[in-house]
């Protein structure tokens, strides 16, 4: 299905020869470490998928939409993480660059995407393009923004610079 014209595109939408059939493709693909035939999907028009029956080639996987309902179309999953001790749980970085939104977007579920936190506390004013759990510590977390580098001790409650002495680059 189309996936909507944001307000801020205007009549660009009009001028587009393939008139916005060309979203929607998956951008970001992140099979289960825990679980085989769990995989989680996020496309480039701002939706996030799982099934959990893609252990078979013999198998049709059914993807079950599980976006966060607070995303809009033209939103880009650019990373999701899943999560290496738990099966239910997923780590999502958004970028809204289409929408001249630099704002960070992070969203993690433990519930297989029933529910979604947005977890940006601490995180400067910059998109996330990927955020990564520690394959040891689960609350250890790693965002990667247009600025720099961020790590959070407390599942994403809250972000501080891990920049040091690393340059500045996305």
């Amino acid at each position: 299905s189309h996936p909507g014209v944001p307000a801020v595109l205007g009549n660009f939408e009009n001028d587009d020869p393939a008139n916005g059939t060309h979203r929607g493709v998956v951008y970001a693909l992140a099979p289960s470490y825990v679980r085989a035939g769990t995989i989680w999907a996020g496309t480039d028009d701002g939706r996030v998928w799982i099934t959990r029956n893609a252990s078979s080639i013999a198998s049709v996987a059914k993807w079950q939409n599980i976006t966060p309902p607070e995303l809009t179309p033209w939103s880009k999953i650019a990373q999701i993480d899943a999560s290496r001790q738990d099966d239910n749980t997923a780590f999502v970085a958004v970028t809204r660059f289409r929408l001249d939104d630099l704002r960070p977007y992070v969203y993690i579920t433990r519930d297989g995407g029933e529910h979604w936190t947005l977890a940006v506390a601490g995180l400067p004013n910059a998109p996330v393009n990927a955020v990564r759990q520690d394959p040891l510590e689960p609350r250890l977390l790693y965002a990667a923004t247009e600025n720099g580098v961020y790590v959070s001790f407390d599942f994403g409650a809250n972000w501080q610079s891990l920049q040091r002495d690393l340059p500045r680059t996305s």
